[in-house]
């Protein structure tokens, strides 16, 4: 069992693109995962090569890092090429880590740059940990549906970095053994060669599964129509970090690179603040440098949600969000109604354009809209119902996104100065938040400041500047003529220093023969390409299936795995309700495209799987 000594909490925030990353850096990030102009598992937030350049040299003013997600599924030796020549140029120009999904990278000539597993490489078990670290990988994003007890078995045992999603958008399948994307597109093209670049594992996903289904018994009987059965609520692990810091999980992941920009300011700073208090309260450091100045009060209703879930993290539970469930911020209850307006009891104030969910005598929940605001009483769209005495939840703070999305915020890394007399000049020397110390030599001047004031003088939050000066001593008074250009002065000497002194981390992947768990491999572990299938065979696989979208069959294959049951979230489960049970196989219909599966259940494991209903053709 290993024993983890932890030092430093890491909150990862998304960069949509470069505007996006930096103000998730303002808002407290420790560091940021941005796609590459290719191969990123989100193909609408791909970005230049120039823009990741610069982003990596702001990050690093703050010791902050950059992380390159090239997580998609590679087919031919030409993905393979490609990949290593953007490998090189993000070694090149700093890159701080890759996170990977396709394991023929590993088996490429890599410079010595650290190697992040995704979580559609699918890591669940401490088995998977301690191979992988064997094999020289740096970190191990883990997926989001393992619970506490088997997160804590992964840390207990290896000795990898692991990283956990906290906050964010979830999948109801494993990432990574989704494929509802590539059979759309395999109809679509007919060519396999097409759909696997045009699929979620090549980061092309329209969603579906959020979409609308139809589910049937299996003698055709509705059990739920045109519904959003797989709609889930977005995870939140906000009241969880303290216990996985506690046993050794070293980065804590906000999911959203296709997210608004007030979607990766709130949900930074509200993170960024759980860290801080943590890091004090545990003795520990956050990973980067500075401290935040906010424009705006963090809170989880700022967001977009769909209500929130710890999904498996504390156990099974009910999780769907659908029209079934109320969903936001308890706004307060209605004390009357009258003809679409109504007079709230409540200290909360709402706005036009606010959004609210209310449920009466249990029946199907109904959405309102504020449309006006005349004489105390709010008129809105969509009641059905007389809603006196029903409480309503707000799931749109009109308000509350604005202010975030017009914040102006700040990194400031704390300096403090030290002034005095030398020869009839000051000899200054500064000292930053992480001990890195300058010495310059300045003129005096003839304007006259104390120590205070000359402080206040220059504590002018910027954000084209990352420093701030918290404080000057000098045992007399001071005479300079120009304080903005000594200041300049000294941030500069300060920014070469701090260069010099960053923390970087370079390892070097050791090829080995260290044996592999399992001897034989289906088409479910995504071997979809001659590095992949060369990197198992080193490591003692004998019997390698190709991947699914490589163009074989899909009779009989699994086409769709999740720990997310239907059964169990309608009620259906034959372990609590056996009598009320539908006949089975389930059958389900994606309303979008057509699609038909049938849906299978595996108890022993609690988990749920579809199949193709007419084998994708």
């Amino acid at each position: 069992m290993t024993q983890r000594r932890m030092e430093h909490i890491e909150i990862l925030s998304p960069g949509k693109n470069l505007e996006y990353a930096k103000e998730a850096i303002r808002c407290g990030a420790d560091s940021i995962y941005i796609g590459a102009p290719k191969f990123s598992l989100r193909h609408e937030q791909g970005n230049s090569m120039e823009d990741i350049k610069a982003l990596v040299e702001y990050a690093h003013r703050y010791w902050a890092k950059v992380y390159i997600p090239l997580n998609c599924l590679l087919f031919t030796d030409e993905d393979i090429n490609l990949a290593k020549q953007m490998i090189n140029e993000f070694y090149e120009m700093g890159v701080d880590g890759l996170i990977v999904q396709d394991i023929g990278i590993l088996e490429i000539d890599l410079p010595p740059i650290p190697i992040i597993l995704s979580t559609n490489a699918m890591c669940f078990t401490k088995e998977d940990a301690q191979f992988f670290e064997k094999c020289g990988v740096s970190r191990i994003v883990l997926p989001r549906e393992l619970t506490f007890e088997e997160i804590r078995d992964i840390t207990e045992n290896s000795n990898v970095e692991i990283e956990t999603f906290c906050y964010g958008f979830l999948c109801v399948g494993y990432s990574g053994n989704c494929y509802l994307s590539y059979i759309e597109n395999l109809k679509k093209t007919q060519s396999s060669d097409k759909a696997h670049y045009l699929a979620s594992n090549h980061g092309v996903c329209p969603e579906r599964c959020m979409g609308n289904w139809t589910l049937k018994d299996n003698n055709g009987n509705i059990i739920r129509e045109n519904d959003r059965l797989f709609n889930l609520r977005f995870l939140s692990l906000d009241k969880e970090i303290e216990r996985l810091v506690d046993i050794g999980v070293d980065s804590f992941k906000i999911a959203g690179r296709e997210k608004d920009l007030k979607h990766v300011k709130n949900s930074t700073a509200i993170f960024s603040e759980i860290a801080n208090k943590l890091a004090e309260k545990k003795g520990l450091k956050r990973l980067s440098s500075g401290r935040t100045i906010l424009g705006f009060k963090p809170d989880l209703s700022k967001n977009f949600n769909k209500g929130f879930t710890d999904f498996f993290f504390n156990g099974r539970k009910k999780e769907m969000y659908s029209k079934y469930h109320l969903v936001g911020t308890n706004v307060g209850i209605v004390e009357e109604y009258n003809d679409n307006s109504f007079i709230l009891n409540s200290d909360i104030t709402l706005n036009i354009g606010d959004k609210l969910r209310y449920q009466k005598d249990k029946k199907q929940v109904q959405s309102i809209t504020i449309t006006d605001i005349k004489d105390g009483r709010y008129i809105a769209e969509g009641i059905k119902d007389d809603i006196t005495g029903l409480e309503l939840y707000r799931y749109t703070d009109v308000k509350g996104f604005k202010e975030v999305e017009e914040s102006i915020n700040y990194r400031v890394i704390s300096v403090e100065l030290d002034i005095k007399e030398q020869n009839d000049k000051y000899k200054v020397t500064a000292i930053d938040e992480d001990r890195n110390k300058i010495e310059t030599i300045t003129d005096k001047g003839s304007t006259k400041y104390s120590a205070d004031e000359l402080q206040k003088c220059l504590y002018k939050p910027d954000i084209n500047c990352e420093f701030i000066t918290d404080k000057v001593n000098s045992e007399k008074e001071l005479f300079i003529d120009n304080p903005e250009a000594l200041i300049n002065q000294v941030f500069e000497l300060l920014r070469k220093e701090r260069a010099k002194n960053r923390p970087i981390k370079r390892i070097q992947i050791e090829k080995n023969n260290y044996p592999y768990y399992k001897k034989e491999l289906t088409y479910l572990a995504n071997v979809t390409n001659n590095s992949t299938k060369s990197f198992y065979e080193r490591h003692g696989v004998e019997k390698i299936e190709p991947g699914l979208e490589t163009g074989i069959t899909l009779e009989g294959k699994r086409v769709f795995s999740s720990r997310y049951c239907l059964r169990n979230e309608l009620g259906l489960c034959s372990k609590t309700n056996p009598e009320n049970m539908p006949p089975l196989p389930w059958h389900l219909e994606q309303l979008e495209n057509g699609n038909k599966f049938k849906a299978e259940f595996d108890c022993k494991r609690c988990s749920m799987y579809l199949y193709c209903e007419d084998e994708g053709k």
